[in-house]
């Protein structure tokens, strides 16, 4: 079946109606609230209303320090994968044209918020906030001229990197600056509810950060880039809060390391002086890769 109305304020409405349900069961409830935006429609665009556009200036909207990298301390492929190649599509690397791209984004970002606000004014209006989580997560990032790139997928911090908030009982505001992962969300949950994590999961629990047991649950991890998406290539990389190792292979195999890249995050965040060659970082390095070998022999069975 496909709604009338677009698809965000109809599943804001469904999801409405559960918590309605929900409250008159009184029991314990989980819901799942998944948006469309900002996905683009069948037209590879950003489709705002014209009122919603009207709240950016495209003048006003940022530009990416790299947007004219020429990719030569990277991998050679990444010239001609669709992430390069649409982005050509849009415009970039010109500034006019990722600042226009970057409006559009923006206001689609914005109607969904609109569509959430709703279903944040209904937690309200039933009165959930004493006794329910709320987490926001988002499945990606996105680059809008970073390196000359569009789209996701690849290893780059403007890729890998996405929001999370969570809300809840006795949670009061404040950012942390530790490592949080999409799959710490079902061990986080289950935490919350009480009920054991299972040793098969890959992920923990968020809940000594929330509560201030703790003030970090990991030093690294390895970001999985393993699919073919728009012509990637498999890539491992490690990810930690100064530095980003990666390894491009030559096939799925993952045997034959055919690039490899590391950047000072702090130093360099936006990636473009690839310290892996520097005899001075191969201490960096060698750890990276001894990360990578155990998250193969552990996690991939490789």
């Amino acid at each position: 079946m496909k709604p009338e109305k677009h698809c965000d304020a109809y599943c804001v409405d469904r999801s409405i109606d559960f918590l309605e349900g929900a409250v008159k069961e009184d029991k314990p409830f989980l819901l799942f609230h998944c948006t469309q935006l900002p996905h683009m429609d069948d037209k590879l665009q950003w489709d705002a209303k014209a009122e919603t556009l009207a709240r950016y200036n495209a003048a006003d909207m940022p530009v990416a320090k790299s947007r004219m990298d020429d990719l030569s301390t990277k991998p050679d492929y990444l010239k001609q994968v669709r992430n390069r190649t649409q982005a050509a599509e849009y415009g970039y690397p010109a500034a006019g044209a990722i600042q226009q791209h970057t409006k559009e984004y923006y206001a689609v970002l914005s109607e969904m918020d609109d569509a959430l606000g709703r279903l944040f004014q209904t937690i309200d209006r039933l009165e959930l906030r004493k006794n329910t989580y709320i987490i926001f997560m988002s499945d990606n990032g996105w680059m809008l001229g970073e390196h000359g790139f569009t789209s996701k997928v690849l290893p780059y911090r403007p890729s890998t990197h996405v929001p999370l908030f969570i809300l809840g009982p006795g949670l009061s505001p404040r950012t942390e600056d530790g490592i949080a992962l999409n799959i710490d969300i079902a061990p986080t949950l289950l935490n919350l509810a009480g009920i054991s994590i299972p040793a098969s999961m890959h992920g923990k629990s968020l809940v000594p950060l929330l509560t201030r047991q703790a003030d970090k649950i990991r030093e690294a991890f390895v970001y999985e880039g393993l699919g073919n998406y728009g012509g990637a290539k498999p890539n491992l990389t490690v990810i930690s809060k100064q530095y980003r190792y990666i390894e491009t292979y030559e096939d799925e195999s993952l045997r034959k390391v055919v690039f490899q890249e590391l950047y000072d995050q702090l130093k360099d965040p936006a990636e473009m002086i690839n310290l892996a060659s520097d005899q001075s970082y191969q201490t960096r390095v060698d750890e990276c890769k001894t990360l990578i070998k155990q998250h193969q022999d552990t996690i991939l069975k490789k």
